[in-house]
């Protein structure tokens, strides 16, 4: 039993036509969107191949020679890696460059940010009150505008009605 208070929606008993979507329309994506979305995925993938690499690496990195200090002396020279494995050699190596290119891609991104940032502050620091400071002179002279354009009304040239041709050439 429904009353006239039931919210429950009426069904549809319109026959579906194939020109009707079932989907609602969703425009596509623009170059710049889909550039973005590719370009924050290969950053993500990047990130975790960069934190993958450098963590198995630096778990292999116990097995470097031992650090020998003589007297003050380094007889190692500094840090090598010439005790690892081939394989926790090139994954330190493969967690390096895509370090690297982690930087490459995050680094415009940064300063994109940065200079977003500053021109917001600009345009907010001076161009607002710019723009209110002559919005105020615009009020404040607004009489002198309507004296110009009373003068300039009257002091225009005005055209006469032109003749229809056959009032041309009779004449």
């Amino acid at each position: 039993m429904t009353t006239s208070f039931d919210p429950a929606p009426e069904t549809d008993d319109r026959p579906v036509s194939a020109s009707r979507a079932l989907v609602p329309y969703r425009p596509r994506p623009s170059r710049f969107g889909r550039l973005f979305r590719w370009w924050l995925g290969l950053s993500i993938v990047v990130l975790f191949a960069c934190v993958f690499c450098v963590a198995f690496g630096l778990h292999d990195l116990g097995a470097a020679p031992v650090h020998i200090v003589i007297s003050g002396d380094d007889l190692s020279d500094g840090l090598t890696i010439n005790g690892l494995t081939d394989g926790s050699q090139a994954l330190l190596g493969v967690g390096a460059l895509m370090l690297a290119l982690l930087l490459l891609l995050l680094i415009p991104l940064l300063v994109l940010l940065i200079v977003g940032s500053v021109a917001i502050a600009l345009v907010f620091g001076i161009g607002v009150p710019l723009l209110v400071l002559a919005l105020a002179l615009g009020v404040v002279t607004s009489p002198f505008w309507i004296v110009g354009l009373i003068v300039w009304l009257i002091a225009r040239r005005r055209r006469s009605p032109s003749l229809p041709a056959s009032a041309r050439m009779a004449a």
